[in-house]
């Protein structure tokens, strides 16, 4: 994993996250226009954002490509569920979108946290829309 200070180091496909409390991300996968497309609470679902917004002017982290899949397939899968709705923390988040696109298994450390300790699971519940 790197931080990302040019965005010109990312590739189509590639994995980036940002952080969002102790124990959780948010991440997304970088689409063919250098746009990250993620599920996000936030916008209620998937969609396409210019870097700067996904990151909310914080320091980016490129896991560079996780995938099992093509780079090119994870971009194609991506861009196919742009628009698509719903978002759930536990069920339904931004790392199943990460895992699914990627050809992997729909696991999410962040769930697995929030069910693990009930009080993150409050924290979820409580945090501004804003921040997702």
């Amino acid at each position: 994993m790197t931080f990302i200070t040019n965005l010109a180091t990312t590739q189509p496909g590639d994995t980036v996250s940002i952080q969002l409390f102790p124990a959780g991300r948010h991440e997304g996968i970088v689409g063919a226009d250098g746009y990250i497309i993620s599920r996000s609470r936030r916008y209620a679902g998937v969609t396409s954002l210019p870097p700067s917004v996904f990151s909310n002017g914080k320091l980016r982290d490129n896991h560079g490509y996780i995938g099992v899949l093509s780079p090119e397939e994870t971009v194609r899968r991506a861009e196919a569920r742009i628009g698509e709705m719903g978002y759930d923390v536990i069920a339904h988040n931004c790392v199943h979108f990460v895992n699914e696109v990627n050809g992997l298994p729909l696991e999410s450390r962040m769930s697995d946290n929030v069910q693990r300790f009930a009080s993150l699971s409050d924290l979820t519940v409580n945090i501004p829309r804003r921040l997702w």
